[in-house]
């Protein structure tokens, strides 16, 4: 199992009981009532995390592609945005779908912490389902050979969109790219998340070569992230411009030519709206699955007693796509190192080939990945114990052995020992 973290830290027996309380029932009732008198079956989800980007594109995205067909009414039940805020541009990227109620009751957003099943209540489906269990459900629906039901942005978005960008000096429709870096300003208290940041100069070849061939470069974050100083009138440091809102995030990337991304919220954006993207400095995981276009680019793990490469096949054998925090990988003798200049550079040169059908793909590294990542995730979960009732909150799914997954072929022809 995956090594704890604070924010999801255990709650105790008696504030368990209140936030299960019949007044938190009868307030659930009383938020979703409006949308149930639409008729049809109405789900209502809890989503505590809604002011991380990830969770916010994600959980709202696989309620409608797993409900989506028997539920005509999908609610997602938020804090108030005056207690915390949220990405207004995912939201309204989701709100065609999903309603998004908003409460000062914390209890009843708390519920979203805890994980038992979608229980049917009469016309409401009471979907008791903690983000990992939603995420293992959706992997699990895409290995049972289910499309995945993308989104379209909403034509008012993308014209406000455009509107913005054309009054900061961006209305020129030149060819674009995205680029998100997550560095350590980033939710600096979660400092056992600092083993997916990385420094943004290791990507300045990259977009020096994107300017050469004409492309602008829209550089997503936060107003945390490490300026990027850039002196090419083609890059855009967006967080940093005194004109930014966050609905440019979903703007930028849903007509962007591709995304260069990492293991941070905005990746999130690219998948679900189905924009390709090259994802650099990324880690296993046991729910990130990618589309068919993407490209996948794990950081350089190593032992941290003789610096020795760890290998794809050793990776899977240690399980070590169960690790996710900074205390986790010491406790495993494991180092995290970013990809260097040129092997980003590498990635991004062959997500361009790949686009414009250039690249010619060698079917045996595919092959050898993806054969590693089956029998890997076979023989996990043959040495799963039998599931019982109150274990369904528990990792059995390795994403990236689904089939289309693309792992970046630059990466491994000039490191063989990867697939050894």
């Amino acid at each position: 199992m995956t090594d704890s973290k604070p924010e999801l830290a255990s709650v105790g027996l008696d504030a368990t009981k209140e936030i299960f309380s019949q007044a938190n029932l009868q307030s659930l009732v009383e938020l979703v009532g409006p949308l149930m008198q639409r008729g049809g079956q109405t789900l209502a989800y809890m989503l505590p995390a809604a002011s991380r980007i990830g969770h916010m594109c994600l959980e709202p995205f696989y309620l409608a592609n797993l409900y989506g067909e028997t539920h005509p009414n999908i609610a997602a039940i938020i804090h108030d945005r005056r207690f915390q805020g949220h990405s207004q541009g995912v939201r309204r990227l989701h709100e065609p779908r999903i309603d998004f109620l908003e409460t000062m009751n914390r209890k009843l957003v708390m519920m979203g912490h805890f994980n038992a099943r979608a229980l049917d209540i009469g016309p409401l489906t009471w979907a008791v389902i903690s983000p990992s269990a939603l995420f293992r459900d959706f992997v699990l629906h895409l290995e049972a050979g289910n499309t995945i039901r993308h989104l379209t942005p909403p034509a008012d978005l993308l014209e406000e969109g455009r509107r913005l960008l054309e009054k900061m000096g961006f209305g020129d429709d030149r060819p674009s790219v995205v680029l998100h870096v997550r560095d350590t300003g980033y939710l600096p208290e979660m400092a056992y998340h600092h083993f997916r940041a990385s420094q943004i100069e290791n990507y300045l070849p990259a977009i020096d070569h994107l300017v050469s061939e004409g492309y602008r470069v829209f550089r997503l974050g936060d107003r945390t992230s490490v300026p990027l100083n850039h002196e090419s009138p083609l890059v855009v440091d967006l967080p940093h411009h005194p004109d930014y809102a966050d609905f440019l995030d979903v703007c930028c990337i849903a007509q962007a030519h591709f995304a260069i991304t990492c293991s941070s919220g905005p990746e999130a954006i690219a998948r679900i709206l189905n924009t390709p993207m090259v994802m650099v400095n990324g880690y296993s995981q046991p729910d990130h699955w990618l589309n068919n276009r993407d490209l996948l680019l794990f950081k350089t793990y190593r032992n941290t007693e003789n610096g020795a490469q760890i290998g794809y096949d050793e990776m899977l054998a240690r399980d070590l796509f169960l690790l996710n925090t900074v205390e986790g990988f010491a406790r495993a003798g494991v180092a995290l190192e970013d990809n260097s200049p040129g092997q980003i550079l590498s990635a991004v040169k062959e997500m361009e080939e790949r686009l414009n059908g250039s690249f010619e793909v060698d079917g045996s590294l595919d092959a050898r990945f993806r054969e590693m990542s089956r029998a890997h995730l076979e023989r996990y979960r043959a040495n799963l114990p039998e599931k019982g009732p109150d274990e369904q909150d528990r990792f059995e799914t390795y994403a990236y052995a689904l089939p289309w997954t693309n792992y970046c072929q630059s990466f491994m022809i000039d490191n063989p020992s990867f697939l050894r």
